[in-house]
Order: C-alpha cells, then structure tokens, then sequence
C-alpha cells in the first residue's frame, strides 16, 4: 500500500525555504528539485495541528525495512544542518529521507539509489513525531 505523502505546513514552508537557499548549489540541486516537486505535484500539505499520528514527518524516529534485503533501520528524520551518520540522523534531501518524509505506517516508497536502480522501503513503525507529542513549532 502507497499513499500520496502529507506535508505539515511547517515543514513544506521550511523545505521551500532550503530550496531557495540551496537551489543553485551543485551537489544538492536534484536533491532539492526532486523535494520540491513532491511538495508541489505531489503531496496533500495541511496544519500540523491536523496532521495524523502516524505520518513520517521531520524530527520523526521511524523504523523502515528495505523490501528486498529485509534489513530493518531505526532513524531519526532530519534537515541537512542537523544530519549526524553516528547518531542515525538523516538528511530530507537524502534520498532514504525524501522516500521517508509525509509516508503512513505500512507504506511503501520507492527508493531511488545510485545508477538508477530503484528499491522500495517499507515503513514500519513510527516511534516518535513530534506533532503527535505536541509539539507543532519544532
């Protein structure tokens, strides 16, 4: 099962915000063109406050598993500024992080790697988002 991805308001207007930073930046550019054209094509944006409880968003604690290795990952989904590999922080531009972001409990994403291939990951479970602890700002 795949849903279109939800957006929080927040998170759309700050991934918009790193887009017009980042935009013209070689390294990042398809990472951001391909985040804006989910925000924009794709995904149904509403209020954090209306935002159900088992939506990946950022600063969420989700658990995926690779649909073809069937390794499972527990990881904490993050801006750039904030990506940390030895603390299982990463990026919404990284390509784990786009498949990741606005996806339900039991979706399944696409997976775009390296040299084109695709795989799929399945979310799993959903530890902690902060809109469901309250936190609306964060």
């Amino acid at each position: 099962m795949t849903t279109n991805p939800i957006i929080t308001e927040l998170d759309a207007a700050r991934i918009r915000e790193l887009g017009a930073r980042l935009g013209h930046a070689d390294a990042s550019l398809h990472a951001v063109n391909e985040l804006m054209e989910l925000i924009t094509q794709e995904a149904e944006i509403v209020p954090g406050a209306r935002i159900v409880s088992d939506v990946v968003t950022v600063n969420s604690r989700v658990t995926f598993r690779d649909e073809l290795s069937g390794m499972l990952n527990t990881v904490t989904l993050v801006y750039p500024r904030d990506f940390s590999i030895s603390k299982r922080r990463i990026s919404v531009l990284s390509p784990v992080g786009r498949a990741l972001l606005g996806r339900r409990v039991g979706d399944v994403a696409p997976l775009d790697v390296p040299g084109g291939a695709e795989r799929r990951i399945r979310i799993v479970e959903l530890h902690y988002q902060p809109e469901a602890s309250g936190e609306l700002t964060r």
